[in-house]
């Protein structure tokens, strides 16, 4: 799991003509079967070792940077790199997945429902569905769901962690009566198979697989074709493809009127409209209203 865009609630400027980093956060990655765990994360070591890089940084490989640094000097090598780059990502033991909020609507949405913020805790939405949407695939196929995410910073890191032990306590913490519909899992449910979290570093291959992912599948929201996005859409890749429940897929929140001129029509690209975000918990000490 790794994340997209500022966690934090925005500021009055941000807006729908906003890049896609300031319009939109996103928590979410890829779900890797565990008996496929080290044979993906094989494939990406022996790439970084081929092309000589550390670990795949999404950012560092669409500017150019460092390592990279080659992809804006050598159009031969550039291609050859890319087209490489594509057979390791649109690998089909590889699931996409990701909670998507647009951090104007959710203010716009809750603002004035909620003045005091006692219900923003934006990125404990997107934690909780992408995970209990993750785990409702397990349970499915009778599993146990273990999350890493990429470490980024103590107060952020133990925020997941007490996300991750509130699901098994307590389950979701959304309205339920708007909820229903979703099917939610319970406390119950989630002990049984929430197994275990932990974070790691840009080291981890799955976690570099995770960051080449969620990009796309945020950077959709802008409104811009996206190569990459539509490459996973073809391969179906997207979580939407794997499940029979039309509630279990890649989650676009608070995408409502001119935020969500982007969307089409297609299964994968949204939920309904109204549907519950906005978790009951006390406000994200990171955030800033």
């Amino acid at each position: 799991m790794d994340d997209f865009g500022t966690r934090t609630i925005c500021k009055g400027g941000t807006n729908a003509s906003s890049p896609a980093h300031e319009l939109t956060f996103a928590l979410g990655g890829v779900i890797v079967a565990s008996e496929n765990v080290d044979a993906v994360a094989g494939n990406v070591k022996a790439f970084c070792e081929k092309w000589d890089v550390p670990s795949l940084h999404g950012n560092k490989i669409r500017s150019g940077k460092g390592k990279f640094g080659f992809l804006k000097t050598d159009e031969k090598r550039r291609a050859t790199f890319f087209s490489e780059l594509d057979q390791l990502v649109l690998d089909d033991r590889l699931i996409a997945h990701a909670c998507v909020i647009c951090r104007p609507g959710y203010r716009d949405r809750y603002l004035e429902k909620y003045p005091d913020s006692t219900r923003w805790a934006m990125s404990k939405t997107a934690f909780d569905i992408s995970v209990e949407r993750a785990a409702k695939l397990a349970m499915r196929d009778g599993r146990k769901l273990d999350v890493v995410y990429e470490r980024t910073g103590e107060k952020e890191d133990k925020l997941l962690e007490r996300y991750f032990a509130d699901l098994k306590a307590a389950g979701m913490g959304f309205c339920a009566e708007n909820s229903r519909r979703y099917g939610p899992l319970t406390g119950a449910q989630f002990m049984d198979h929430l197994n275990v979290i932990w974070s790691d570093g840009k080291g981890n291959p799955l976690l570099q697989l995770a960051d080449l992912v969620v990009h796309p599948v945020s950077q959709i929201t802008s409104g811009k074709q996206n190569r990459a996005y539509n490459q996973l859409v073809e391969r179906k890749m997207l979580l939407d493809f794997k499940h029979e429940d039309e509630a279990v897929g890649v989650k676009y929140s608070c995408y409502d009127g001119e935020y969500g001129a982007w969307n089409g029509p297609q299964k994968h690209t949204r939920d309904p409209e109204g549907s519950p975000e906005a978790v009951g918990v006390k406000p994200d000490p990171v955030a800033v209203p």
